[in-house]
C-alpha cells in the first residue's frame, strides 16, 4: 500500500511538471536549457592557449538557413558571428510569444550597444503557412518590437525543432559570440523568462 503511493506521488509530480510548459504547439519537453558538450578539465588547461569552447558549434542547417528580412533581403545566423545571437522563434498568433515580447525589448536595449542581437523568426500561422510580411512588419510596429523580425523556411523551423526536441513557440536560441550554442529556451511563462534573462547575462558577461 506504501508502495502504491509513493509511485502516485512520483507520478503526480513528473505530470505537474509537463503540464507547467507554456507555449503554443508543443508536444512534449522539458522547459530549459540544452547545453552540451565535454566539460574541460581546468587543471590541465594551458595558460597560454585559449580554451576549446566545452559547447558546440550551432549546427550548419540551421546556422546557415536563410531566413527573409522584412524588407525582401536575406540573411543567415552565421552573418552575426562575433555578436551574442537570441533567435527567437515566434508567430502573431502565439499568445506566450506574446507575452514574452517586453522582455525580449528589455534584453536589447540592455545589450544593443555591447554586440548583442535579438532575431525575431516568425515560424508562420498555426497551420505553418508564412505569414505576410506586411501584417508583421504592422505588428511589430504596433508592439513597438526593436529588434530584427525575419521569416524563416518550414526546413529552418524543422531543423530547430529537431535540434531542441520541441516543435512548440515560443523558443529561442543562444549562440555565443564564437557561433556556439549555449542554451535552448523552450515555452513561455515566468520561469522560461527568467531562464532566459538569466543565460543572456550570463553570456554577455563572458
Amino acid at each position: 500500500m506504501k508502495r502504491n503511493i509513493v509511485i502516485f506521488l512520483i507520478v503526480t509530480v513528473i505530470a505537474a511538471a509537463v503540464f507547467s510548459i507554456s507555449g503554443c504547439g508543443e508536444k512534449a519537453a522539458t522547459p530549459g536549457n540544452a547545453n552540451s558538450g565535454k566539460a574541460g578539465n581546468p587543471n590541465n588547461a594551458d595558460p597560454g592557449k585559449k580554451e576549446e569552447s566545452v559547447y558546440p558549434p550551432l549546427k550548419g542547417d540551421v546556422a546557415d538557413a536563410e531566413m527573409e528580412t522584412m524588407d525582401g533581403g536575406k540573411t543567415k545566423i552565421s552573418d552575426r558571428k562575433g555578436n551574442v545571437v537570441l533567435v527567437n522563434l515566434w508567430g502573431i498568433w502565439c499568445g506566450p510569444c506574446r507575452a514574452e515580447m517586453p522582455h525580449l525589448i528589455e534584453l536589447q536595449n540592455k545589450y544593443k550597444d555591447k554586440g548583442f542581437q535579438t532575431i525575431g523568426l516568425n515560424i508562420g500561422d498555426d497551420d505553418g503557412n508564412p505569414e505576410d510580411i506586411g501584417k508583421i512588419k504592422e505588428f511589430g510596429e504596433k508592439t513597438g518590437l526593436n529588434y530584427e523580425l525575419t521569416r524563416g523556411s518550414r526546413e529552418m523551423k524543422n531543423s530547430i525543432f529537431r535540434l531542441a526536441n520541441f516543435d512548440g513557440v515560443p523558443l529561442s536560441l543562444l549562440i555565443d559570440r564564437d557561433g556556439h550554442l549555449r542554451a535552448v529556451l523552450r515555452g513561455g511563462g515566468p520561469a522560461a523568462i527568467k531562464q532566459l534573462k538569466d543565460n543572456v547575462d550570463k553570456v554577455m558577461a563572458e
